[in-house]
């Protein structure tokens, strides 16, 4: 199957998407972080893009639309939060983060375009190292060239860690 073809836009271009992905990501990923909500996750789509390498501000969102303009997922730039505060210490930002594909447009090549497009832009911010935690989808990530750093618990659930190095 080709890829479909797909535009990334800053997630602040389309405010109007925020709440539809922040509820995806509330149900996918909610009961791991207790003080999380779907407000929370909508201001954070909204935010404007603030390009910096200070991981306590770094904050960035991206939506993939189709060629019709339509939303088809949402992904993120983080500089922390992602894993418990002991393990925040040891694996330091940044971090792929939020990425979440609208169920209609699943297996489409739209959350590796959005991955591929992330890396690339932490890349060329100057980052060496790229972090994700995931609960359910390490295989998917090994398969584009991630790797298994260390497991994790969030919210008492079990989590992988994993990064890819972004060379020069």
């Amino acid at each position: 199957m080709d890829p479909i073809a797909l535009t990334i836009v800053p997630a602040c271009s389309r405010p109007e998407a925020a709440p539809h992905f922040a509820q995806l990501q509330f149900e996918a990923w909610g009961h791991l972080y207790p003080h999380s909500s779907i407000e929370q996750s909508t201001f954070d789509l909204r935010a404007e893009l603030l390009p910096t390498t200070d991981l306590a501000l770094l904050r960035m969102a991206w939506l993939a639309l189709d060629p019709d303009d339509s939303p088809l997922g949402v992904i993120m730039l983080l500089g922390g939060g992602e894993v418990e505060p002991d393990d925040a210490l040891e694996l330091p930002g940044p971090w792929l983060a939020g990425l979440i594909v609208d169920p209609r447009s699943r297996r489409e090549g739209v959350a590796s375009a959005l991955i591929n497009f992330v890396t690339a832009k932490a890349k060329d911010m100057g980052f060496e190292r790229l972090r994700l935690v995931t609960e359910h989808e390490v295989s998917f990530y090994e398969r584009r060239g991630w790797v298994r750093e260390r497991e994790v618990t969030l919210n008492s659930v079990p989590n992988t860690v994993m990064f890819t190095t972004l060379a020069p």
